[in-house]
């Protein structure tokens, strides 16, 4: 799921160029887990640079029920690799960020010493024991003997260990008109909750028939499709 903002207005001058010196960002880069947003390019003149990085908690959002919140992230180092190197930031890691509020992360970097052209990377790390983070390659939808992968059903996201997750489908897509559903299961290690409507359910209405499904999330990271069955 989607955890930094757009960025403008990135950089600010902060000394007189060097003599001949041509440093040309191609992107910046942040990594955050297994995340990597790619922001703009820029040409830096000067020794240093400030660089300004809104972060805001959305974990799990869109995704969990309504009643349940996502987990809080503590950013525990901030770097930037080199040819660059990171002067300060303020605030100053370990910074708690709790579900659903921004952190703004304003980070004074050193340019390289010499004429470089390419992208800059920073990395962001965490440290919290008690979150999964989860990589889920396609979201399948399996009835007897038939199956459909989800339209832009990968994923990225991290969660509180067993956090229920909520997902909303289109059960059209592998169920029929009048057809009746007694069980829904999903492949380990994800867990089943519960679905709404409630089982057991009839696709009666000609049109659409969405289903709320709640699963619960593993945990440990995890990596691979996620599968699940009505019958």
């Amino acid at each position: 799921m989607s955890l930094l903002e757009p960025i403008s207005n990135l950089f600010r001058k902060k000394s007189e160029p060097g003599a001949g010196k041509r440093v040309r960002i191609t992107s910046i880069n942040i990594k955050l887990g297994i995340d990597i947003h790619s922001l703009g390019e820029k040409d830096v003149t000067g020794d240093s640079f400030d660089l300004h990085v809104p972060y805001s908690n959305k974990l799990g959002g869109g995704i969990l029920p309504d009643n349940l919140k996502g987990p809080d992230i503590t950013i525990s180092s901030i770097s930037v690799e080199k040819p660059f190197s990171l002067i300060s930031v303020t605030p100053e890691p370990p910074r708690l960020v709790k579900y659903m509020e921004k952190e703004d992360f304003r980070m004074r970097i050193k340019a390289p010493d010499s004429n470089y052209e390419g992208p800059m990377f920073i990395k962001f790390e965490t440290d919290s024991k008690e979150n999964v983070t989860l990589s889920i390659s396609k979201i399948l939808l399996v009835n007897g003997g038939k199956s459909i992968e989800l339209e832009e059903s990968k994923a990225d996201m991290t969660l509180k260990k067993s956090q229920i997750i909520r997902k909303d489908i289109q059960l059209y897509k592998i169920l029929k008109y009048q057809q009746r559903v007694s069980s829904v299961a999903v492949n380990k290690p994800f867990e089943i909750i519960g679905i709404e409507p409630r089982l057991p359910l009839v696709l009666d209405k000609k049109d659409s028939f969405i289903a709320a499904v709640f699963i619960r999330a593993p945990e440990f990271n995890y990596a691979g499709p996620m599968e699940i069955t009505f019958s």
